[in-house]
């Protein structure tokens, strides 16, 4: 009778052992499930977050791009600036100006020609066609040339992903920029600035042979020494302060500005620039072909 019921109770107690090891065990399998597709989500969180931030870097919008590159040239200048040309001489101490404005025209131009012509300053303009259907930008450029700046080729369409995808496509580029300048005015340019600077990361990959080439079209292209910070958001008075200072570290300075819808409060600020310059003593100059360049990269 004992040995009976001893055996009840090792044959209901061992089904019981048995499910309670069923469950841990499939238990600690559902777990290690849940974890593994925790951790490939995370993986997968990262990965998009890696690749957006890619995607945001690689931006080809105008203000986007040149705000990147703009700082990037300024910040790598003192790698490369033991090749950069001398500056121009008017005389070894004769304070000197040159204003120049990236990326336009747009349909705010004339205002900014109009505050230039009150102080009968002269600009060298390296132009786009970001902003202006083909017959309203030809009047432009033929306005500007008319009333005594000089247009120069800066890119047709500001896109560095493909006119820095090879020599050619940027040549490509410079032709059909100058073919409209030439429309407007009727002279070809033989400036130049490459957006972004001659230095920047967008065209290291090709960039002795690009040089090379602009070389052999005869073709000058000129960098900046001197900033006013429109792109990276600089407005009124902090924008002023920036341009004074950038200017009086250099007695021969190429001022780099922007003329385009996103920097228009430029035009707000460049009567106290232009009355704090003189007051410092400096004259304002025409850039052109003949003024010794400041160049970045050689």
């Amino acid at each position: 009778m004992k040995r009976r019921s001893r055996r009840k109770r090792h044959n209901f107690v061992v089904p019981i052992i048995v499910l309670i090891f069923c469950c841990i065990f499939t238990a600690m399998v559902a777990y290690g499930w849940s974890a593994r597709k925790k951790n490939v989500k995370v993986a997968d969180a990262s990965k998009d977050t890696t690749e957006t931030t890619v995607e945001v870097n690689n931006s080809e919008t105008s203000s986007e791009g040149e705000i990147s590159a703009v700082s990037e040239s300024e910040t790598s200048q003192s790698a490369e600036e033991t090749t950069a040309a001398p500056e121009s001489n008017p005389g070894p101490d004769e304070k000197v100006v040159y204003f120049t404005f990236d990326d336009g025209p747009w349909t705010g131009t004339p205002r900014l020609l109009d505050i230039l012509d009150q102080y009968n300053i002269k600009a060298c303009f390296f132009v786009t066609a970001q902003y202006m259907d083909t017959e309203p930008l030809i009047n432009m450029l033929k306005q500007i040339k008319d009333r005594g700046h000089n247009v120069a080729v800066h890119s047709l369409t500001h896109n560095y992903k493909k006119i820095y995808a090879s020599v050619d496509a940027f040549m490509a580029d410079y032709d059909a920029m100058d073919d409209l300048i030439f429309k407007a005015t009727g002279e070809h340019s033989k400036m130049l600035r490459f957006p972004g600077g001659s230095n920047a990361s967008y065209n290291k990959a090709i960039r002795p042979q690009l040089l090379q080439a602009v070389r052999d079209r005869g073709i000058v292209y000129f960098d900046w020494n001197s900033f006013d910070g429109d792109v990276e958001g600089k407005k009124g008075q902090e924008l002023i302060d920036q341009t004074i200072k950038q200017v009086n570290e250099n007695t021969h300075s190429i001022l780099l500005m922007h003329d385009m819808p996103s920097t228009a409060f430029v035009h707000d600020a460049l009567p106290t620039i232009i009355e704090r310059l003189k007051a410092d003593g400096y004259k304002f100059e025409l850039l052109n072909e003949n003024t010794p360049p400041r160049q970045f990269a050689k």
